[in-house]
């Protein structure tokens, strides 16, 4: 599954990444279905995040937004999972798609600029 690089927060110990799934496809429709999730963690041991905030996805052009609850730790190692969203994909008329997956976070603790990578889809016949 194609993931990004790792992005950075205004916090020097936390970062994330966003993690691209292809599902499925559908050659009636063109279509794929694709789950982008968007995960942080801390880069130092001994310390956990806590607090509550917004995690921001634009997938291929629609921006959505999760909550952020106080029971989502950010924590040395552990990808915490802050968004996740199934979306339908439409392919192009010759079965290609890339789409530009990009994220932002709002946290009470810390907060990060929008950044983002392209993916390539499965080619659909």
């Amino acid at each position: 599954m194609p993931t990004s690089s790792t992005f950075s927060t205004d916090n020097q110990y936390i970062k994330y990444r966003i993690v691209v799934t292809e599902n499925s496809t559908s050659i009636a429709n063109n279509t794929s279905s694709v789950t982008v999730k968007v995960q942080a963690w801390r880069t130092n041991t001994g310390y956990t995040t806590s607090g509550t905030g917004t995690c921001y996805c634009a997938i291929f052009g629609t921006v959505y937004s999760q909550s952020i609850s106080s029971s989502q730790k950010i924590e040395h190692n552990s990808y915490t999972t802050l968004f996740s969203k199934t979306v339908t994909i439409p392919h192009n008329p010759d079965g290609s798609r890339n789409i530009y997956v990009e994220s932002k976070i709002t946290h009470s603790r810390f907060t990060s600029s929008y950044h983002g990578f392209t993916v390539a889809l499965t080619q659909i016949p």
